[in-house]
């Protein structure tokens, strides 16, 4: 399949050029779309922003079918994700910018839905009557604030307004999956009040079956309800309030046998337990009956039932007001999230190990901003945030029937509970200026401080800890731009800007580790926008180097003292220094009223400048490696035609193509080579075919038309069959949607 996909890159790269210089001597009057966004804060074109943006209108949402943020984040260049076992679990990583700690709250990337942000709590929000989402490549502290190095994601809903209007939609898929949605919206009091109801449920059997008599599998349900209201008392004021509600419970911590040990599972857990078949001097994977991947696509063996999920519940208050040329926004609102963790560990069918977890984060905010409307030359937004962070983690590692090391059965192995709480402020602001009516310069930045604080109890093995820990934290980071319109088509832009992630605080051996520094970056960028042939070929590009220093390192060692105790201990480094640079291309073009295709490209050399990390017992000198979950090149393309089966009925075929280069997961497989420490480059194609009359639209779908086998990632766990592995797999499904007004 390698093949066709390099096919298929040729012809959507060659097919814009060549046939958008015929569509240029015609005289119709087409265009591609204009894309409005708000990535700084008040509506723009999306060729005005001198930032680099991927953005998805709710047209594309609908056709693409996007329901994780991995499917977004697929589609956009020089970024990629990887998985631990959950939608609740994902990492994303942009321009190799990525999270190293392994917690929800650590992320690189910022997260905002409605201009709130979401975070410290969820990095995979319910997708569901969205109007736009943006990503936003390149440090976004000025308006996402810390912990948005590289980048920023953000999710605009659907907004209530002065028509009855609805939709249902039924879609049934392989693995007897049934999503069913519904969306009303209904004015109250003429066009001053309105309200919009969502709601959806999935169930499924799941692509992953476990075979043990207590069965299971990644069977799934999800609940999701949403509420909005927009009330519009005047035509100066404006107040939007929503609540939503998300459940799901999966089966399983989804994954294969991958046959290969972590140090931890091999050196210590099953070290005497297991044949020491290819004589490394420690124990080797339990076959289990089901075996190992490639050969094992879909099937586990676990003697105790497992449960995985998260329940999220957020609420958010905002109210504008216009008074003359000025607009007054405030943004005030709370979010918690629960992901919970229960049943078999060690993942075979022999009762080693159990757990069970629960996580829970809770944050507020409120935010204040006041910027100008009108059509001076000097625009301006000033603002300031207070919030709070909340997280507690209570995990519990028990021994099974077997009894490991002799300890009797429900003996915990590992007990921790930690508190963690931030406190922090923010002021910001940005400033453009018109010098001519082609030049535009821009600057502004963020002021934040931060206090943290952290406790823990924990018992693991023999080692006891009862420590808590505080610091405050500041950080000034700046941005500058400089916007060039060339002509009415064409716009250069420069920008410099400083990305910041805050420092945190730990439970260490001696007090001068419990603080670990914060991270910094510096982006520095030059980027092309241009629109030609009357709107109907749109290329964007860019060009950037990042300089990243005292990236924050999560290490965890694991080990049996002379005594033969169990001993375990964890914390957080920070590396030295890292840099990144690459090229990205987006290209859109309209080839005839009926065809339009897209092509994204990003080139990525992302590595560690100087970095000794602590790996498996010792300090590992990583100088020159890659950075984890930074593909060299990241390329996606979809094509989409239009046109219509009868009178009464139109349609579209849609192919969708996405390529990921090959990764190394995590700083622990920088030292290992071979599978599944090195996850191999992969891509697949999506085909969709859709019909719609009046109020009717049907669609039906393969997804990994050609079922690739593939993997995004490895996780480590004490999984009696080695690593675990995320199988892909082919879905296939019709989704039906009827809509009125």
């Amino acid at each position: 399949m390698k093949a066709v996909g390099r096919t298929m890159l040729v012809a959507m790269i060659t097919a814009p050029f060549a046939s958008s210089v015929a569509l240029a001597q015609d005289g119709k009057t087409l265009g591609i779309e204009e894309v409005v966004v708000t990535a700084q804060r008040r509506e723009q074109n999306l060729q005005d922003v001198p930032i680099s943006i991927s953005a998805f209108t709710a047209n594309d949402i609908e056709k693409s079918m996007f329901s994780d943020v991995a499917e977004y984040v697929t589609r956009t260049p020089n970024a990629s994700f990887i998985s631990n076992g959950a939608r609740s679990r994902r990492q994303v990583s942009i321009r190799g910018i990525t999270n190293f700690l392994g917690f929800v709250g650590s992320s690189t990337t910022g997260f905002y839905v409605d201009d709130f942000s979401v975070a410290a709590s969820t990095i995979n929000p319910p997708i569901m009557d969205i109007e736009r989402i943006e990503i936003l490549r390149g440090p976004q502290a000025t308006y996402f604030g810390r912990n948005a190095l590289g980048g920023g994601i953000s999710i605009t809903s659907k907004k209530p307004h002065d028509a009855f209007e609805g939709s249902a939609m039924v879609d049934y898929s392989r693995y007897d999956t049934l999503d069913t949605e519904a969306v009303l919206n209904v004015p109250l009091i003429g066009d001053t009040l309105a309200v919009r109801f969502n709601a959806k449920s999935i169930s499924s059997d799941g692509n992953i079956k476990n075979i043990n008599p207590v069965g299971g599998g990644n069977d799934q349900d999800y609940d999701y309800i949403k509420t909005s209201v927009r009330w519009t008392p005047t035509d100066k004021l404006t107040i939007d309030a929503m609540f939503q509600y998300a459940t799901e419970e999966v089966g399983m911590r989804e994954g294969i046998p991958s046959g290969v040990f972590s140090d931890f599972a091999g050196n210590v857990l099953y070290r005497d337990v297991f044949p020491d078949r290819d004589g490394d001097g420690r124990g080797d994977p339990f076959v289990d009956t089901v075996g190992f991947w490639p050969d094992n696509t879909n099937r586990t063996n676990f003697d105790r039932a497992q449960s995985v999920g998260t329940n999220l519940r957020n609420g958010v208050v905002r109210v504008d007001y216009e008074h003359n040329d000025l607009l007054f926004t405030s943004i005030t609102g709370f979010i918690n999230s629960d992901f919970f963790l229960y049943g078999d560990i060690d993942g075979s069918s022999r009762d080693f190990f159990y757990e069970r977890r629960n996580n829970e984060r809770e944050s507020f905010s409120t935010e204040f901003r006041i910027q100008n409307t009108g059509d001076s030359p000097f625009q301006w937004n000033i603002g300031a945030l207070y919030a709070e962070d909340d997280g507690t983690d209570f995990n519990r590692t028990l021994v099974g029937a077997e009894m490991p090391f002799g300890l009797p059965e429900g003996t915990p192995v590992g007990v921790t509970d930690e508190l963690s709480g931030t406190d922090s402020w923010a002021i910001f602001g940005q400033v453009d200026y018109d010098l001519s009516e082609r030049l535009t310069i821009s600057g502004g930045g963020r002021y934040s401080e931060e206090t943290k604080t952290f406790s823990i109890s924990s018992v693991v093995g023999v080692a006891e800890q009862f420590l808590t820990a505080k610091d405050t934290f500041t950080d000034f980071s700046p941005r500058v731009a400089l916007t060039f319109r060339a002509s009415d088509a064409v716009t250069w832009y420069g920008t410099i800007s400083k990305g910041y992630k805050s420092g945190g605080v730990q439970v260490a051996p001696n007090p001068e580790a419990e603080t670990y520094d914060p991270e910094e970056l510096w982006n520095y960028e030059i980027g092309l926008k241009t629109e030609l042939f009357d709107r109907r070929l749109r290329l964007n590009a860019s060009v950037f180097y990042m300089d990243w220093s005292d990236l924050q390192v999560a290490f965890r060692e694991n080990l049996i003292n002379e005594d033969g105790d169990f001993v375990q201990f964890a914390g957080v480094n920070n590396a030295d220094s890292a840099s990144s640079k690459g090229v990205e291309l987006t290209a859109s073009a309209l080839l005839s009223e009926q065809f339009q295709v897209n092509f994204n490209v990003g080139y990525l050399d992302a590595e560690f400048d100087q970095f000794v990390a602590l790996i498996d017992g010792d300090n590992r000198v990583l100088d020159g490696q890659v950075i984890p979950n930074s593909p060299e090149w990241t390329m996606n393309a979809d094509a989409q035609y239009d046109f219509r089966y009868s009178d009464n009925w139109s349609g579209y075929v849609r192919l969708e193509w996405n390529y990921r280069d090959g990764i190394k997961p995590t700083t622990t497989s920088l030292i290992y080579s071979g599978f599944p420490w090195d996850v191999p480059s992969y891509d697949f194609f999506n085909l969709r075919i859709g019909a719609e009359r009046d109020q009717f639209r049907v669609v039906a779908y393969v997804e990994n038309l050609f079922d690739e086998k593939y993997y995004t990632n490895a996780y480590q766990k004490a999984f009696a069959g080695g690593l675990f592995i995320e199988p892909s797999y082919q879905n296939y499904g019709v989704r039906v949607t009827y809509s009125f007004e």
